[in-house]
């Protein structure tokens, strides 16, 4: 079994046991007539992430489509307002210097942004694992596909990017095979392709998969015609 799906299992596991400590609390809470301080959508919501984080976290690979080689240092972070980075350091033939790579996320792959030869690499970090091994971010094109089709739904997927300092947060809704953009402070919704999607991310950084109903819009706000609005 690859480190991949070793991670992938040891996430479900996380969430099935939490599952458990839910429905133990919720069934607790019944039986003494309490309401839960904890929000069970909420927490439902959240597993419901990390699955989705573990199911899709092996079908993508770096920018050359192959796993750092074995010896490498990767150091991946997201910023939430600009697309993931990704820094990673790899050994070099003759054992005495590295590559330094700096890499983007585009939407579809990992850019590199810079490419160098150093040498004398010297690196501190805890003797205990306290961080994630660095995955892909899901790709436009697996974003869109999860979106598509759950407009039908009581409460439907959209893809929320974040706010800058010059746009508002921007919804993204699959109505009737069209991608629907709308800013939260903007009077009508414009049709997208996965292109501007792409170039949304480049500006706004990676968007998240949530429910219409967490955020400040409705149906009606993607269903009206932007010529009447």
């Amino acid at each position: 079994m690859s480190d991949t799906h070793q991670r992938a299992l040891s996430t479900l596991r996380d969430v099935d046991a939490g599952f458990h400590r839910l429905l133990e609390a919720v069934a607790a809470d019944e039986a003494a007539g309490s309401v839960s301080d904890s929000d069970p959508i909420a927490t439902l919501r959240r597993a419901r992430s990390q699955i989705d984080a573990a199911l899709f976290a092996h079908q993508y690979r770096t920018a050359d489509n192959t796993l750092p080689e074995s010896g490498s240092c990767v150091l991946q972070w997201n910023l939430g307002s600009t697309p993931p980075r990704r820094l990673v350091l790899d050994p070099d033939s003759d054992g005495t210097s590295w590559t330094h790579r700096e890499l983007e996320w585009n939407g579809s792959g990992w850019r590199v942004c810079r490419r160098t030869s150093v040498s004398d690499v010297a690196i501190s970090a805890a003797a205990a694992p306290h961080y994630p091994s660095p995955v892909d971010p899901l790709t436009v094109d697996a974003l869109v596909t999860r979106i598509r089709g759950s407009w039908t739904n009581p409460d439907p997927d959209v893809l929320l990017f974040t706010a800058t300092a010059t746009t508002e947060r921007g919804v993204v809704a699959a109505v009737a095979d069209e991608l629907r953009y709308r800013e939260l402070d903007s009077t009508r919704w414009f049709t997208v392709s996965i292109n501007e999607l792409q170039h949304h991310l480049q500006q706004q950084g990676q968007p998240a998969i949530q429910s219409l109903s967490e955020t400040p819009l409705t149906r009606q706000h993607f269903t009206q015609s932007p010529l009447s609005q």
